[in-house]
């Protein structure tokens, strides 16, 4: 498996991504004991609180990682046959999100799945009508929905097959994982059409339950690189030509089964308690409040002149 170096706690910090300022210092040392293989960036990792050197911007207050290098390789080597068997509340998932976009761009439409994973959302997506195309930079976890028949495309983009523009994206818990979010949410623009909406979800650094957990948070992960709170996810989709349009808070859907295990991972090893199977049938939903989703669409010429 490919590895991902992170240079000591502190050895340089980075411009800001979102700001661009260079008032960046330690907000937090490395967590990782060794260095990172592709099973720190799955999906269902569950090793919580476990980060690179997270520093914090002074201007905008962005929390990033930026000694860590070779993310995108680690992503295309990831396989995760924990997330395919949570496939039914994901898809659940799914649908209320896609319910979500289509109050502001319903189908028909030409939909984009960035990070779309084993192609769940497209699934959604094409029996409610819309033309789904997705990305994928996991080669199994794109193979796993090609082999389903769906457009889902192995890459990142901008990708040569990819081509816009969409009325409707979906860029849900990638841009935490990214170390330009604004080139990320740019590329994206330039697939968008001039009506366009792009729907987003990132964690919320500045939640009340990011807070209450601390540096034992479960978005504190090895994958997460880029921590945002509202004001500077509105920050970097204003630096990327996109205004939002829609704020709130979504509900995710888990596998009671799964949520048990989860539990389990913050006790002693030796207090961990196997999930009942009854369990492994129950969906369940839970919104705790320390996400956020953004609807949010182009910036156009007179948007531009109004805010001046």
């Amino acid at each position: 498996m490919m590895d991902v170096a992170h240079k000591p706690d502190g050895v340089r910090a980075a411009s800001c991504w979102v700001c661009g300022s260079l008032r960046t210092k330690l907000f937090r040392p490395s967590t990782i004991a060794e260095k990172m293989t592709a099973n720190a960036v799955a999906i269902t990792d569950a090793n919580y609180g476990i980060t690179a050197a997270i520093f914090r911007c002074d201007s905008c207050g962005f929390l990033q990682c930026p000694d860590v290098s070779g993310v995108l390789e680690l992503y295309q080597d990831m396989e995760d046959p924990g997330y395919a068997l949570t496939a039914g509340p994901r898809a659940l998932q799914a649908r209320k999100l896609l319910e979500i976009l289509e109050k502001f761009r319903p189908a028909p439409a030409r939909l984009l799945d960035v990070g779309a994973g084993i192609g769940l959302l497209l699934d959604e997506a094409e029996k409610r009508g819309f033309y789904a195309v997705g990305m994928e930079p996991s080669r199994w976890l794109a193979g796993l929905g090609q082999e389903r028949g769906l457009r889902l495309h192995c890459g990142v983009l901008p990708h040569g097959d990819v081509v816009g523009p969409f009325d409707a994206i979906c860029l849900i818990d990638v841009i935490e994982h990214v170390p330009d979010p604004v080139d990320l949410l740019r590329t994206i623009r330039d697939v968008m059409a001039p009506d366009g909406k792009l729907v987003m979800v990132t964690p919320d650094v500045k939640s009340a339950m990011a807070r209450l957990m601390g540096k034992n948070w479960w978005h504190f992960r090895a994958a997460h690189i880029g921590y945002f709170d509202r004001t500077t996810l509105e920050r970097a989709c204003h630096a990327a030509g996109l205004k939002p349009v829609h704020a709130s808070r979504p509900c995710w859907y888990f596998n009671a089964g799964y949520l048990w295990d989860r539990v389990m991972a913050y006790l002693p090893r030796r207090w961990r308690l196997k999930a009942p199977s009854i369990l492994m049938r129950l969906t369940v939903p839970l919104n705790l409040y320390d996400s956020i989703l953004f609807v949010v669409e182009p910036i156009h010429g007179s948007d531009e002149a109004r805010s001046a």
